[in-house]
Protein backbone atom coordinates (compact mmCIF):
# COMPACT_ATOMS: atom_id res chain seq x y z
CA UNK A 1 0.00 0.00 0.00
CA UNK A 2 2.65 2.33 1.01
CA UNK A 3 4.57 1.81 -2.43
CA UNK A 4 1.04 2.76 -4.41
CA UNK A 5 1.24 5.88 -2.42
CA UNK A 6 4.26 6.92 -2.87
CA UNK A 7 4.18 6.00 -6.72
CA UNK A 8 0.93 7.11 -7.50
CA UNK A 9 -0.08 3.56 -8.81
CA UNK A 10 -2.86 1.72 -7.80
CA UNK A 11 -2.40 -1.14 -5.38
CA UNK A 12 -3.20 -3.87 -8.13
CA UNK A 13 -0.64 -2.49 -10.57
CA UNK A 14 1.73 -2.29 -7.71
CA UNK A 15 1.04 -6.29 -7.42
CA UNK A 16 1.34 -7.01 -10.90
CA UNK A 17 4.58 -5.25 -11.16
CA UNK A 18 6.00 -7.22 -8.60
CA UNK A 19 4.63 -10.85 -9.93
CA UNK A 20 6.44 -9.58 -12.98
CA UNK A 21 9.63 -8.75 -11.61
CA UNK A 22 9.28 -11.80 -9.16
CA UNK A 23 9.15 -14.06 -12.62
CA UNK A 24 11.83 -12.13 -14.21
CA UNK A 25 14.29 -12.67 -11.13
CA UNK A 26 13.83 -16.60 -11.50
CA UNK A 27 14.48 -16.69 -15.04
CA UNK A 28 18.07 -14.41 -14.41
CA UNK A 29 18.77 -17.07 -11.72
CA UNK A 30 18.54 -19.98 -13.59
CA UNK A 31 20.45 -18.57 -16.11
CA UNK A 32 17.73 -18.39 -19.04
CA UNK A 33 17.97 -16.22 -21.95
CA UNK A 34 16.32 -13.34 -22.82
CA UNK A 35 13.60 -14.57 -25.17
CA UNK A 36 13.15 -17.15 -23.02
CA UNK A 37 12.43 -15.07 -20.28
CA UNK A 38 10.18 -12.81 -22.38
CA UNK A 39 8.48 -15.56 -22.97
CA UNK A 40 7.63 -17.06 -20.00
CA UNK A 41 6.62 -13.47 -18.92
CA UNK A 42 4.80 -12.21 -21.52
CA UNK A 43 6.76 -8.96 -21.42
CA UNK A 44 7.46 -6.83 -24.82
CA UNK A 45 11.10 -7.12 -25.41
CA UNK A 46 11.76 -3.48 -24.21
CA UNK A 47 10.13 -3.50 -21.10
CA UNK A 48 12.03 -6.48 -20.28
CA UNK A 49 15.08 -4.74 -21.12
CA UNK A 50 13.94 -1.53 -18.63
CA UNK A 51 13.79 -4.37 -15.86
CA UNK A 52 16.86 -5.96 -16.45
CA UNK A 53 18.83 -2.35 -16.54
CA UNK A 54 16.71 -1.69 -13.12
CA UNK A 55 18.15 -5.23 -11.67
CA UNK A 56 21.55 -4.32 -12.78
CA UNK A 57 21.62 -0.85 -11.09
CA UNK A 58 20.29 -2.03 -7.76
CA UNK A 59 21.96 -5.97 -8.12
CA UNK A 60 24.16 -4.92 -4.71
CA UNK A 61 20.28 -4.04 -2.76
CA UNK A 62 18.95 -7.59 -4.08
CA UNK A 63 19.74 -10.78 -2.14
CA UNK A 64 21.71 -13.06 -3.35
Amino acid sequence: MQVARETDHRPEAVGKYCQQFNKLNRGVENEKGKEEIRIVTGMKAHLLDEYLKIMEAHKAALPP
